[in-house]
């Protein structure tokens, strides 16, 4: 019997679920996309498997490794669908989950609205004890009053507690003792410690992330033991693993265990396969947009690393507007999403305004041109009238759409009100999402410095690729990227990533007055905590290419922010503090544009990284061709709309599948394949790379002036 060879990568996303069947020897991938099942998601993964491995030809036991992304945790939050929960803390301190920071996220709103709390008061419960700030006993735990706090836990029928005591990130011995007293008193409750799941400074961030962990535990639990036995029935007998929003993939039962950390799994794996195509292709630098039947993602790459975050907000009540949603403190690859996919609901507001999202059709009853019962005109519905969809080809034709429906329900719902035609309306449906996604894409680049002309606008996702051009086109961009299968590149993130998970001690105090062996106790211990976890996913502690990555929060003394520090090996081996002190001042000088050389430097918390190496998996090539004409790939032409000409033109339509390497094309163009449409607009040159990638070229770009200094220099 052969060894297995193939790595399955499956994303639940909020309309459809994608597939990709990667041979981790040739490079060659298989893909599957199909609507997601919102009742039962496993079913819906049973439904794209199958043909997935008949069209393969392959079975449970030629899989190698499954690694699963999902939107579960993040809808579960969203919608307040999680299990009963309860809050246990120090007594004196249950209110602190709904006073926050006591930061008004909009100081002028008089009638601000404050996101719904996932523990109410009357699960909040309180128990004597108390640490000091180094983690000392002050006042031992009362024991026999958390016998009476089990008693009102089994009366109010609480499926998961959340334990989180003052200080316990220094010492995790209270919490531990009172998880123990009452898994004896309550057998099958869910229990969090914040010791465990966030153990850093900042009681509210460190509270609200326990119990956010602890509200959907059971669900995680149940919907994951669903999946792994939805996979045993197709005979795929090894561990399930699942993408975190580190940027890295874990076993199901560290899943199981911090479900927390699964928040946007899907958006970071779209990030990660950006970054390997990016490596193969030698561009380190880009702008990854992906946008799906739900909601758009965009994040920044540079030198082939997404930037990260430590603290994540979900649920907003205000789009955009920081402290309006419930901070979740993980680490997780920084993206900023907005509500605008496929299938974003567009509507007039009642200034009489055309507005797009953020409420979706998902996959039931989807976009009115679905045909399962939906009449609210989409995005969607919009791209299909202008002509960039092809009715009878969407899904590669597994699913037909009702062009008659789309334009009935654009005509109703924004043309009547409006005045206008069906197509006017879709035309202005059309440029109102672009110009939200572009006011997002613009906000996420500056914060972080950049200049968007000097970065390629990588797209991907079902809708993607569809809205690139004219978003790279408004940013006057470098070009656009669409890699071969965009419409499950998220997927394609999956099966390409690393084994890894991130941990985090705060551990206060002066760097010039810690003892060196005090915080080489406190990095071998969340070091040996991750190798362990690699061990779990079968890979070996002194395997080749293991890396264990030390990093440290730092500020000034004073300063109420931190700026997180890379440790060199050498330096940590050294353990020279002063060492520490100079890369820290190098490091705000380069964000901030000045250090206070003369303040000492304080460490807040500190981080380890324990991570395998990444699958050695290649990228195939999309063969040679003669020359760039690229007739033999032309389907047929379409009427399409192009806003730069401001009218319905005769587009070509290309077969992506017929295009090789070296082919051009002069746009306007449309390039279907079966998880996703290109639309190439009148200023764009499409060339295909030796990978099949599809490169759009725009007039006035960088690039392109690039390459023409590279052509006068050679005549």
């Amino acid at each position: 019997m052969s060894e297995p060879r193939f790595r399955l990568g499956f994303d639940i996303g909020g309309t459809f679920t994608d597939f990709v069947l990667l041979d981790r020897q040739s490079g060659t991938t298989h893909l599957n996309k199909c609507l997601t099942t919102p009742d039962d998601p496993s079913r819906g993964v049973m439904d794209g498997l199958t043909p997935l491995f008949e069209a393969a030809g392959v079975a449970g036991p030629d899989i190698e490794i499954a690694i699963h992304a999902t939107t579960l945790i993040t809808n579960a939050l969203i919608e307040r669908k999680g299990a009963r929960t309860a809050l246990l803390t120090t007594r004196g301190f249950r209110d602190v989950l709904e006073m926050g920071t006591e930061v008004r996220y909009d100081i002028y709103d008089l009638f601000l609205e404050k996101p719904t709390l996932l523990v109410p008061r009357a699960l909040r419960l309180e128990v004597t004890e108390r640490l000091d700030k180094n983690g000392t006993v002050l006042t031992p735990l009362d024991e026999d009053a958390l016998r009476t706090v089990a008693q009102t836990l089994r009366a109010e029928k609480v499926e998961a507690l959340a334990i989180a005591f003052l200080h316990s990130f220094r010492n995790p011995v209270h919490e531990q003792r009172a998880a123990a007293i009452l898994r004896e008193e309550l057998p099958g409750i869910s229990i969090c410690l914040s010791s465990a799941v966030a153990p850093e400074i900042r009681e509210y961030e460190r509270m609200s992330t326990t119990a956010a962990n602890a509200y959907v535990q059971p669900i995680t639990r149940a919907y994951l033991d669903k999946i792994e036995g939805r996979l045993a029935t197709m005979d795929y007998r090894r561990r399930l693993y699942l993408m975190i929003s580190s940027g890295g993939i874990a076993g199901a039962q560290t899943a199981k265990d911090f479900p927390i950390r699964m928040l946007e799994s899907g958006p970071t794996a779209g990030v990660l396969a950006a970054i390997y195509y990016g490596r193969q292709m030698g561009i380190d630098s880009m702008v990854t947009f992906d946008m799906g039947g739900t909601t758009a993602k965009i994040a920044v790459v540079k030198n082939y690393e997404a930037a990260k975050s430590n603290l994540f907000e979900v649920g907003r009540v205000a789009r955009f507007k920081k402290g309006s949603g419930l901070p979740v403190k993980i680490p997780m690859v920084e993206l900023i999403e907005i509500g605008a996919g496929g299938g974003s609901i567009a509507h007039i507001d009642q200034l009489g305004l055309l507005k797009v999202g953020p409420h979706s059709s998902g996959a039931m009853p989807g976009p009115a041109s679905y045909g399962r019962g939906g009449t609210k005109p989409t995005v969607t519905d919009a791209n299909l009238a202008l002509g960039y969809l092809d009715a009878n080809y969407f899904l590669g034709g597994a699913m037909k759409l009702d062009l008659g429906a789309a334009q009935s329900a654009l005509a109703e719902h924004i043309g009547a009100p409006l005045g206008l035609a069906a197509e006017a309306a879709a035309s202005g449906l059309f440029e109102v999402v672009n110009q939200n996604m572009l006011a997002a894409m613009k906000v996420h680049i500056a914060e972080r410095g950049e200049d968007p002309r000097k970065f390629y606008l990588f797209a991907f996702g079902g809708a993607g690729p569809a809205h690139a051009y004219e978003l790279a086109r408004a940013l006057q961009m470098r070009g656009v990227i669409i890699p071969s299968g965009a419409g499950a590149t998220s997927a394609m993130g999956l099966v390409t990533a690393a084994i890894s998970f991130d941990y985090a001690r705060s551990y206060v105090a002066r760097l010039d007055k810690v003892a060196w062996e005090d915080l080489r106790a406190v990095f071998e211990g969340m070091a040996a905590e991750g190798l362990s976890v690699l061990a779990e996913a079968g890979v070996a502690p002194n395997a080749p290419g293991v890396e264990v990555t030390h990093r440290m929060d730092l500020r000034h003394k004073g300063q109420g922010h931190e700026v997180t520090v890379t440790l060199p090996r050498a330096v940590y081996e050294r353990g020279s503090v002063d060492e520490i002190a100079q890369l820290f001042y190098a490091a705000h000088q380069e964000k901030y544009g000045h250090a206070h050389f003369n303040l000492p430097v304080e460490l807040i918390t500190c981080r380890t990284m324990v991570g395998a190496p990444p699958p050695a998996v290649p990228l195939p090539s999309a063969g040679e061709t003669a020359g760039t004409e690229a007739g033999t790939a032309l389907k047929g032409h379409r009427r399409a709309y192009f806003p730069e000409l401001g009218a319905f033109v005769e587009t070509p339509v290309y077969d992506r599948y017929r295009l090789r390497s070296g082919m051009e094309i002069q746009g306007p163009a449309i390039i279907e394949e079966r998880e996703c449409t290109v639309v190439a607009g009148p200023s764009a040159t499409v060339r295909i790379d030796p990978f099949g990638s599809v490169f759009l070229d725009l007039a006035n770009s960088e690039a392109a002036r690039e390459r023409e200094l590279v052509d006068v220099q050679r005549t």
